[in-house]
């Protein structure tokens, strides 16, 4: 089951970073893909709120240890050159009321952090956050996001890509 969850994760990773200011996907051969999207995308800055505003139910789960969530992330923006980069950090621990984590990704477009920097994360910065329940998605908002604006054969294709099953 790790292990699965493991590839899941990379598969997550390829498809969810995210950088703002422009509008395509940028492909990089043995790194995870970055879907760019522009600052006004109405859908990817709703998906944004909704995260920030539901952070409560992470926090809960996250300190609930209930066997059936794993693996806890979170998405943070990072400053960039013309924008902003939203990365993804993994192995979530709440230690007080701070998330702590490590860069799960490798940054594209920022030199804020590095793939592996373990970080506290800035509340104000949250973009999104996901865990597993029972194995299905819980949050996961701009994955959504991005997958929703797909055509119907690109949707077929992130689905059987990334084997996620939404909750």
């Amino acid at each position: 089951m790790k292990k699965s969850l493991i590839f899941i994760a990379s598969l997550l990773f390829m498809l969810t970073s995210c950088k703002e200011g422009s509008a395509d996907k940028t492909e990089r051969s043995g790194e995870p893909d970055v879907y760019n999207v522009e600052d006004d995308d109405a859908k990817m800055n709703q998906a944004i709120i909704d995260a920030k505003n539901s952070i409560d139910e992470f926090k809960e789960a996250l300190a609930s240890e209930n066997p059936d969530h794993s693996f806890f992330t979170i998405k943070q923006k990072f400053d960039a050159d013309g924008g902003a980069e939203h990365i993804w950090v993994g192995d979530i621990q709440l230690i007080d009321d701070d998330f702590m984590g490590i860069i799960a990704n490798e940054p594209m477009y920022t030199n804020q952090v590095q793939l592996g920097d373990t970080i506290t994360v800035n509340r104000a910065n949250i973009s999104d956050w996901m865990y597993y329940e029972e194995g299905k998605v819980v949050g996961g908002f701009t994955i959504r996001a991005i997958r929703d604006g797909l055509s119907p054969e690109e949707q077929a294709q992130f689905d059987a890509e990334n084997g996620l099953i939404f909750k």
